[in-house]
């Protein structure tokens, strides 16, 4: 093994990031293309203007661009389940409604 300068702590960090990479990488993204969700994200996040809507739309965008990479592709998941990002999904969706009556709210 290489010697290492600096924090040993620092280098276990990295290992964990890269452990973590590996298996949300599997199910968001693939090989050919491992950027493909956060630039689906992006371009969604573009349909609204407003930080604030286009935040969330862009949250919704990876989660739904997951969905289609695992099931196109027929992927075992490795990270969360298939459930667990329908149900970001509609978490991410009630509090963006919420955010959005709440501007609304206080608008008038």
């Amino acid at each position: 093994m290489t010697q290492r300068h600096g924090s040993k702590k620092f280098y276990e960090l990295l290992l964990e990031m890269e452990d973590i990479h590996d298996r949300k990488s599997h199910d968001y993204a693939n090989d050919a293309d491992p950027f493909a969700n956060y630039y689906f994200a992006g371009v969604m996040s573009k349909l609204f203007e407003n930080p604030e809507d286009s935040g969330f739309v862009g949250r919704i965008a990876e989660k739904v661009f997951r969905l289609a990479n695992i099931q196109n592709n027929n992927l075992q998941v490795k990270n969360e389940s298939i459930e667990d990002t329908e149900n970001d999904i509609c978490v991410i969706t009630a509090l963006w409604v919420a955010s959005r009556r709440d501007r609304r709210s206080k608008a008038i």
